[in-house]
């Protein structure tokens, strides 16, 4: 029956299951008292802690009612550094009240694991904010948790300890203070008052002059602390706000273009809607006629963007005639779709949230969409609910399919992975995956690939697919599969540049594509 969950057999983590730093144990371990740690020039620092006395607070308050550095240039370090805001990111006004919220929007991500996007909606939504302070306040925190390593080294250079053990979110009051001296085109006064009262406020007085001193300091020693050159893997990883071993994997895979893959990483994506088949032009019209800048997109013919839009506020996906979805998902399931016969049988293992089942069903196709977690598996049934199609789900483990062999015509595979190409939407992500995750996830991708070619009879249909473009996590796993399993690689549809090492295969690229970093391949059962 629709949207009716089937009990299955627990097993693999389910799609987007990622593996996680332990971050409570992590920031339980790093507490304590915040103490007065920043390398002081002389005592006036110590006299002068916090915007207490009458000159400060004039000063202060004139910066807050200016807001930008003079002339707005950002910032520059050595090697060619330059600090760069999100959109429109500059602070024109912005007071504490923005800053409270970025600052409970990383204690969200940081202390409960949250996504960070979600936690900033939860905290906007608990605040009164205007437009611009809401603007403020979402590149603030966005681009804090995508820098959030640059930012740890760059106070490290004034720090007289780790900052690994200063207590959380002390922690986070300097680096959000870090950000607006080095990326937020924000006057260095207004930056460390702000965040002197934001600590006095969420922190308590103990950590004001703490707050005071550091960002003093790094405001007097930014544009000459020693970065590394960025022609370097560290100096790269500073300046594109990455982790090293990341960085070294994406030289790994595009050589010279993996500075720009990482930089296109950093852009902040519009939403992307799918249309239901014959309906995008209508769908533009009338979200143009809700004062929304919506076009086609430029890879699929259901894709629309819309820019600066909330999807969840949109009628069209309240009532199903959308559903949000990046583009390069779209073209998976065409890739697929154009190998099968009208009205195909179709598992997909690892299927939550649901986008790619549900496209499938509307272009004819009987699927049966599964999780491992049945509360994904109740998120799928939402989407049921809201497009009126009929979509079997089950609980069950990909790696261990409860169904016969052979009981399938086609299995779509969009296996879980460390998720590096969705990092526009997901800026914290590359901070909470490890070296050793790729190789991990590679285990799990080939073990969902094994039980596919198991659910398909000779001349059956396997589409692979990762939202990843580590090798480890696509070209390896393909490989294995074309040595190791009675399959072969079938062309698949894409982009003509979207180039991968096995000719037919498809690796999607942020900054040639302007989507998601999706990795898909096509196999046919021998």
């Amino acid at each position: 029956m629709a949207g009716r969950a089937a009990q299955g057999p627990p097993g693999h983590p389910g799609r987007c299951a990622h593996r996680r730093r332990d971050a409570r144990a992590r920031d339980r371990a790093r507490g304590g008292r915040a103490r007065r740690g920043a390398r002081r020039p002389d005592r006036r620092l110590r006299r002068g802690d916090g915007p207490t006395r009458r000159g400060a607070a004039r000063r202060q308050a004139a910066d807050e009612r200016g807001g930008v550095r003079a002339g707005g240039a950002p910032r520059r370090g050595r090697a060619g550094l330059v600090s760069r805001p999100g959109e429109d990111a500059t602070d024109r006004g912005a007071g504490v009240p923005a800053r409270r919220v970025a600052l409970r929007a990383l204690r969200r991500a940081h202390r409960d694991d949250a996504w960070g996007s979600p936690a900033l909606d939860a905290a906007l939504g608990e605040a009164q904010l205007d437009a611009r302070d809401r603007a403020f306040a979402t590149a603030l925190a966005l681009d804090t948790l995508r820098r959030e390593g640059t930012l740890d080294w760059a106070l490290g250079q004034v720090l007289d300890r780790s900052i690994d053990d200063i207590e959380p979110d002390v922690r986070d009051v300097l680096r959000l203070g870090a950000w607006q001296i080095g990326y937020g085109r924000v006057p260095t006064r207004a930056a460390v008052s702000t965040s002197v009262e934001l600590a006095r406020e969420e922190v308590g007085a103990r950590a004001t002059g703490f707050v005071n001193g550091v960002l003093r300091a790094l405001g007097r020693r930014w544009d000459e602390l020693p970065w590394p050159d960025p022609s370097e893997p560290e100096g790269l990883a500073l300046a594109t706000g990455y982790p090293r071993w990341v960085v070294e994997a994406a030289v790994a895979r595009f050589g010279a273009g993996a500075r720009s893959v990482l930089e296109a990483g950093n852009a902040p994506p519009g939403a992307t809607l799918r249309a239901r088949p014959g309906a995008r032009d209508a769908l533009v019209a009338e979200l143009r006629d809700a004062g929304l800048s919506a076009e086609p997109g430029r890879l699929h013919e259901l894709a629309v963007r819309v820019p600066g839009a909330d999807p969840r506020r949109l009628a069209a996906t309240r009532e199903g005639r959308a559903v949000t979805q990046d583009e390069a998902s779209m073209l998976v399931v065409d890739a697929l779709d154009a190998r099968l016969d009208p009205h195909s049988r179709v598992l997909e293992p690892c299927a939550a949230p649901g986008g790619k089942a549900s496209d499938l069903v509307l272009r004819g196709h009987r699927v049966v969409a599964a999780d491992r977690h049945a509360g994904r598996v109740r998120e799928m049934a939402d989407l049921v609910g809201r497009l009126g199609i009929d979509l079997d789900l089950a609980v069950a483990d990909g790696t261990t399919s409860p169904w016969r062999d052979g009981a399938f015509d086609a299995v779509l595979v969009d296996a879980p992975c460390t998720g590096l190409g969705t990092v526009r939407r997901r800026p914290e992500l590359r901070w909470r995956r490890d070296p050793g995750d790729p190789g991990t996830l590679a285990e799990l991708q080939r073990a969902l690939l094994a039980a596919a070619v198991r659910s398909v009879p000779s001349g059956g249909t396997v589409c692979y697919s990762v939202c990843t473009w580590t090798a480890a996590e696509t070209d390896e796993v393909v490989a294995w599969a074309l040595a190791h399993l009675p399959v072969r690689l079938v062309p698949a549809d894409g982009p003509p540049d979207a180039e991968a090492a096995h000719a037919g295969a498809v690796q999607l690229r942020p900054d040639e594509h302007d989507s998601d970093g999706m990795y898909y391949a096509v196999l046919r059962r021998e």
